[in-house]
């Protein structure tokens, strides 16, 4: 039990250390993100302002998702170490977060061939797909924080 009290107390600290906007853009972000996984397993069939408002989703996801990889680090040492690793945390978190998404469906599709159609449904499967490729190659290249 005090494990997991010394855990939360180290993460409320990480998380206070975190500018509001990015605390704020990561809330958007899994809002956004757990929207896009509804309507994938919603039907799909998404018309009139429907569609639009897919596609506002979509395009703030790719922005939120752009900035957490392209931020930069700045600071002390001991921040700059903060920001890679909570850097590395949301692409991590996001990357999963879609491949688990898009197993579901994968998965679901093989029951329900009707469950994987849709034009906002390929639209956000292409989106995933993307999120992962991203996130793996961001993973693979991102060279650790620059002593200074």
């Amino acid at each position: 039990m005090k494990r997991l009290g010394t855990w939360w107390t180290h993460l409320c600290k990480t998380i206070s250390m975190i500018r509001p906007a990015d605390r704020c853009l990561v809330l958007f972000m899994a809002v956004l993100l757990v929207q896009s996984a509804y309507s994938l397993f919603s039907g799909g069939k998404s018309a009139g302002e429907g569609g639009h408002i897919d596609v506002i989703v979509r395009t703030a996801s790719a922005a939120i998702f752009g900035y957490f990889l392209s931020a930069r680090e700045e600071g002390t040492p001991e921040q700059r170490q903060t920001c890679h690793c909570l850097r590395a945390a949301a692409a991590a978190g996001i990357g999963l977060f879609c491949l688990a998404t898009l197993l579901v469906l994968r998965n679901l599709a093989l029951w329900d061939a009707g469950s994987a159609g849709g034009e906002s449904v390929t639209a956000t499967v292409a989106q995933f797909r993307d999120f992962i490729s991203g996130c793996v190659g961001f993973l693979i290249g991102a060279p650790p924080p620059k002593e200074r």
